[in-house]
């Protein structure tokens, strides 16, 4: 398993755009949703699998947070013990396999902050999440500004240590020590919207295989109305956290011709199959989940630099409204659904 968190629990790679950081020869990494291009420095590198990072959806005045954070080894022996002992529970129980994938995901809670690089608009009243999240900072560093945006890169002066063993301390501290380091390196440039990126992709076609190997293609569209195509990756905990609601509204949907169909980024790869295979059990997901070829990989997926991220076609593979960047609940995607319904109807 290559020393992940396990199935739910994030991957322990600092890949800052969730899903396919630009990797050069001096392994400089760009974010377009954040408009923020940055290098790691070299004791972040040398902890990988103790550095997590996500983004934020926006939220009043704040356009994205991007968290940096470590991962205890404590935590990470947790997750190991769960995802064991979460492996003894029968497929057939979906409730308590719900409840064990919870209790995995609560471990999140135990990570360490190190920094946040916040984007604001300040065409935008100051909000309550704004006061709220730079009051739990001491340093409110201004990395940038471009007409009405500031990027500010958030941390304190010293780490908060409390709960940690004494080898998570250490490392902790050290990656810590290299907030500077990292500030150095990061350049802003206006961030591209997801609507600027995909507005050029007009409709979703493919010829695949399906996670159970099976032949797939974009042919299936035309027994629904809509279709709900959710792409995701297995180190992305986000993405496994919102599964049930997404399998729920599957359920629920069926008989007014709306399917889902999940895209699972990082395969094909043998071992990503296979772990992907054990996250759907788990986390009760009877939809089709497919594996991209290279024409999905050269269209939908070509400038996807995050995930979860969603969208809708019609019978013909029309895409339907914008993608959708990031988690949503239950309700907030059954809206989405009964919005193009009319769109479309």
């Amino acid at each position: 398993m290559r020393g992940r968190i396990l199935t739910i629990l994030m991957s322990g790679v600092l890949c800052i755009s969730m899903v396919a950081c630009t990797k050069s020869s001096n392994q400089t990494k760009k974010n377009d949703e954040v408009g923020v291009e940055f290098k790691h420095p070299d004791k972040w590198k040398s902890k990988q699998k103790n550095l997590d990072g996500y983004i934020e959806v926006p939220k009043e005045n704040i356009t994205s947070n991007m968290v940096i954070s470590f991962i205890p080894y404590e935590t990470m022996d947790k997750a190991k013990q769960l995802d064991k002992e979460a492996d003894k529970i029968p497929e057939t129980d979906k409730a308590k396999l719900e409840e064990a994938s919870k209790e995995i995901m609560d471990l999140t809670k135990e990570f360490k902050e190190i920094c946040n690089i916040v984007l604001i608009d300040k065409s935008k009243s100051e909000g309550e999440i704004q006061k709220s999240l730079f009051s739990k900072f001491e340093n409110k560093d201004l990395l940038g500004k471009e007409e009405n945006l500031e990027w500010y890169l958030l941390y304190n002066d010293k780490p908060d240590t409390n709960g940690l063993s004494e080898k998570s301390k250490k490392d902790y501290e050290e990656c810590f020590g290299e907030i500077a380091k990292f500030k150095s390196t990061i350049k802003t440039f206006k961030p591209i919207s997801d609507k600027e990126k995909f507005e050029k992709i007009k409709k979703l076609e493919f010829k695949t295989k399906t996670l159970e190997g099976e032949e797939i293609d974009s042919s299936i569209l035309k027994d629904n109305k809509l279709t709900m195509v959710n792409i995701w990756g297995t180190y992305c905990s986000p993405c496994i956290g919102e599964m049930p609601d997404i399998q729920n509204l599957y359920e629920e949907f069926k008989g007014e011709k709306v399917d889902v169909i999940g895209i699972v980024i990082d395969t094909p790869d043998k071992e990503n199959e296979e772990l992907a295979k054990k996250i759907l059990s788990k986390q009760g997901v009877e939809f089709t989940n497919i594996i991209p070829n290279e024409g999905l990989k050269n269209t939908v997926l070509k400038d996807v630099s995050a995930v979860p991220m969603t969208f809708f076609v019609d019978s013909q593979g029309n895409i339907i409204g914008d993608f959708i960047q990031g988690t949503r609940d239950k309700e907030e995607y059954k809206k989405e659904i009964q919005d193009r319904l009319k769109n479309i109807e």
